[in-house]
């Protein structure tokens, strides 16, 4: 059996209109060592958490009301508008439909996971943004992970 991964010292922003599921990643997110959680329900209050407590990183829903996922995430990787235009994001999907994961892609999100998802998933997301992480490139406006590149000899 893997063990439980730890991620001590980080603190983390949770997004969700959902303050159930909220609760549910902040106890995943602490059973790995990560105590210091902040949560908003919608994406103004996150922009707010982020420039006054520059989380490490932010797991945010894309459906919210006030300031979307999408506008937050614009937001967040614009440099004259982010106090923090590259802190990871890991992005959640009711529904992940290909032409919604896209354009998150396009915007600069870090990983994108699907609701339900378990702890191990969320756990495998944060080891790729916390021990592997991708320069940024900017693109027009945005700031965004540069894509990654697949293994020599793998095939898509």
């Amino acid at each position: 059996m893997i063990a439980t991964p730890t991620f001590p010292d980080l603190s983390a922003l949770v997004v969700d209109e959902s303050l159930y599921i909220r609760r549910i990643v902040r106890d995943m997110l602490m059973r790995v060592g990560i105590k210091r959680v902040l949560e908003a329900p919608d994406g103004a209050e996150a922009l707010g958490a982020l420039a006054e407590s520059k989380p490490d990183l932010t797991i945010i829903d894309w459906d919210l009301a006030i300031l979307s996922g999408e506008e937050f995430i614009r937001l967040a990787r614009t440099p004259s508008t982010s106090p923090s235009p590259t802190v990871p994001i890991i992005l959640m999907l009711g529904q992940p439909r290909r032409n919604v994961v896209d354009r998150a892609i396009s915007l600069g999100v870090n990983e994108v996971i699907a609701k339900p998802f378990s702890p191990k998933t969320l756990w495998s997301r944060l080891d790729e943004v916390i021990n592997r992480p991708r320069p940024f490139s900017q693109v027009k406006s945005l700031l965004r992970p540069v894509p990654r590149v697949a293994p020599a000899g793998s095939s898509n």
